[in-house]
């Protein structure tokens, strides 16, 4: 599989800068006008296809095990502070609490963004270390790439019985779909790019040679 991810300062940076998009994201969505049959606001609750997908390329796509480890905190970590600061926010806009500032508000609140991202963070950084053998064309590796797309299948599933049964939770029911068809798309193709590779190597290059 090619490397995207790379254990270099520019790479940890733009690594930095989807787990902000991430983050923004799910205030967007919380944002938006919601309805029953949408349900934007499960989206940014409770769907994991989404994080499911991203995370697990990003791990795939990284050079080694401790990039992969780094990325998936880093992106996991900087989405559950925008997200938890985001709600400290509306919180303080409802009146539930008072103060005069939002330096003031972060000065009061970190401790508990820090104690809500890092746990999560940390959790994903493991998973990565597991994942990233993924990248190997082993038994061991094809079933680790494997896992995230039975995850998002069967979270699919779950929601579109939602969907059919209770006329709820259609965005995160399509956006999980969108997400497991893309997954085994890149998936695929990269597995095959790696396979023509290793062909050229052990057939076309000797004989030429």
């Amino acid at each position: 599989m090619k490397v995207f991810f790379r254990d270099k300062i520019k790479s940890y940076c733009l690594v930095i800068a989807l787990g902000m998009l991430a983050g923004l994201s799910v205030v967007l969505f919380i944002e938006l006008p919601d309805n029953s049959l949408w349900s934007f606001y499960y989206w940014s609750s409770s769907t994991f296809g989404f994080w499911m997908f991203s995370t697990s390329l990003i791990v795939l796509f990284s050079e080694n095990r401790k990039c992969a480890a780094f990325n998936a905190g880093i992106y996991i970590f900087l989405m559950f502070l925008i997200t938890t600061a985001h709600q400290s926010l509306q919180i303080n806009q409802s009146g539930v609490t008072q103060f005069n500032s939002l330096s003031e508000l972060a000065v009061n609140h970190i401790g508990g963004w820090l104690l809500y991202s890092i746990p999560p963070a940390l959790v994903c950084a493991l998973l990565g270390i597991v994942l990233w053998s993924g990248r190997k064309n082993s038994l061991w590796g094809k079933t680790l790439r494997l896992l995230p797309a039975v995850f998002m299948l069967i979270e699919t599933v779950i929601l579109f019985y939602w969907v059919f049964t209770c006329k709820t939770k259609l965005f995160s029911a399509l956006s999980d779909l969108a997400c497991l068809l893309a997954y085994f798309f890149i998936i695929r193709k990269q597995t095959n790019s790696k396979l023509q590779i290793q062909i050229y190597q052990d057939v076309v290059k000797p004989f030429r040679n």
